[in-house]
Formats: structure tokens, sequence, C-alpha cells
């Protein structure tokens, strides 16, 4: 018989580089959601450290151009933050839809690698029935032989 050999095996493959890229994709989506929650974190931090100096610039008093120059850049920090979170958002999604795809991917993969599995047991099953064939020929040869065999003896006596 002939060895087991899936017809298939170059999708397989490919299948398997798809889920490979797929993941790789989701390794770098959520390397940049972890880093776009980072951003917030600290651009968070920084706007909390600027309105303590604020309010404690005010209750120091101090001239009124610098309170304005700093609830200014106040203001710019909280629009930092909120572009942050904006950009987590995105990441968000993205992961998201990477996530999706690595579960596709690998559906595939299993879809084929199932297949095979299947084709392995059939060729298992069928190297068995062919064995068995075999045996039986050789025996049922060796039964005729040996019947043959035995008549031609007893036409001599």
């Amino acid at each position: 018989m002939r060895p087991f050999r899936f017809r298939a095996s170059v999708v397989l493959d490919l299948r398997r580089k798809e889920e490979d890229a797929a993941q790789e994709r989701l390794v770098q989506a959520q390397n940049a959601l972890d880093l776009a929650e980072a951003r917030v974190r600290e651009a968070q931090e920084a706007t909390a450290v600027a309105a303590g100096t604020g309010a404690a610039l005010q209750t120091a008093g101090t001239e009124s151009w610098r309170l304005g120059w700093h609830q200014s850049w106040i203001r710019k920090q909280r629009l930092e933050v909120d572009a942050y979170r904006q950009a987590t958002v995105v990441s968000a999604a993205t992961v998201e839809r990477a996530t999706t795809s690595v579960g596709a991917a690998r559906q595939r993969r299993r879809v084929l690698e199932r297949l095979r599995d299947r084709a392995w047991q059939r060729h298992q099953v069928e190297t068995v029935r062919q064995e068995s064939r075999e045996m039986n020929m050789a025996a049922n040869l060796r039964y005729f032989t040996h019947a043959v065999g035995g008549e031609a003896n007893n036409d001599d006596d």
C-alpha cells in the first residue's frame, strides 16, 4: 500500500502561517493598547499634578497672567488625556478585531487538521484491510497448493 499523503498539506501549512500572522497582529495590537493605556495614566497624573500646582499658585497669590497661563496648560493636558483615551478606544477595537481574526484562523486550521486526522484514520483502516486481504490470499494459496499437492500424491498411488 502506498504511504499516507495528505493532499491538502500545502493548504494546512498556509493556514498555520495565517494563524501565526494573525497571532502576531494580535500581539502588536495588544502592545499598542497597553502603550495607549499607559499614556492615559501618565497624562492623567500630569494633569492632577498641574491642577495641584495651579491650586497652590492660586492660594499663594501669584500674578494673574501666570494663573491664566497655568489654566491654559491644564486645559491642554486635559485635551491630551482625551486624545489618549480616544487612541485607547481605537486600540481596544483593533485588539478585538485581531482576536476575532486569530479565532477564525485557528478554526480554519483546525478544520484541515481534523480532515487530515480522518484521512489518516481511513488510511490506517485501509492498510489493515489490505494486509488482511493479502494474508487471506496467502493462506488460500497455501491451502490450494497443499490440496493440489495432496491430490497429486494420491494419483501416484
